[in-house]
């Protein structure tokens, strides 16, 4: 067998019958899809360091403290309820908008969320939930049940609201920019905090 050699953009070895038949590149180089494997690796690699880290650890102990025992948000000391509670909301809304937040059972924390805004200082983050609020449930209370919230949501009406939908979309849009840098403020808070040193179950 003819010995391997390097392809001429991205150096990974190929076989020579591949190099004559792509002008000296590998298959990825060719078809233009290299960069995107290599990003992959990175994210990849990158997962793993993150599943390895304190604040991973944390986090899935902190979830399972929350929804596996009979206290659930209110067995955690204040710290941990604001941490949890934005944590949610910036995974619910990265997910799926503000409409899922207030739809899925992180809604049921919406207190602890604005408590939790307003101590990290991210006022421009606490507007755009109280918009989003405002929207879905005017000026009663958010409710505290995921099923009763459903209820009262527009955006869970048998006959859709368009003008609903689309400024709950801008508002989305508004809290993707992340002009508050959110993560960084939660790490720091975390840190100031010294959570993820906490003992956890």
């Amino acid at each position: 067998m003819s010995e391997k050699q390097p392809c001429r953009i991205c150096a990974k070895l190929i076989l020579p019958t591949t190099a004559a038949r792509n002008d000296g590149m590998c298959m990825p180089c060719k078809g233009g899809y290299r960069q995107n494997i290599e990003d992959g690796k990175l994210r990849g690699e990158e997962h793993r360091r993150y599943l390895a880290s304190a604040e991973a650890l944390y986090w899935n102990a902190l979830v399972g403290r929350v929804h596996h025992s009979p206290e659930g948000l209110s067995e955690l000391a204040l710290a941990e309820q604001h941490y949890y509670a934005v944590s949610a909301l910036q995974g619910e809304v990265y997910n799926g908008g503000l409409d899922q937040y207030f739809g899925n059972s992180s809604g049921d924390h919406y207190a602890s969320a604005c408590a939790g805004l307003l101590e990290l200082g991210a006022t421009q983050t606490l507007a755009l939930l109280h918009e989003a609020k405002h929207l879905l449930f005017g000026a009663q209370p958010v409710p505290t049940e995921q099923a009763l919230r459903q209820l009262s949501m527009p955006t869970y009406a048998d006959e859709r609201d368009l003008d609903c939908e689309a400024a709950l979309d801008a508002l989305d849009t508004q809290f993707y920019l992340d002009a508050e840098q959110l993560n960084e403020r939660l790490l720091r808070y975390a840190r100031e905090h010294r959570l993820f040193e906490m003992e956890v179950e």
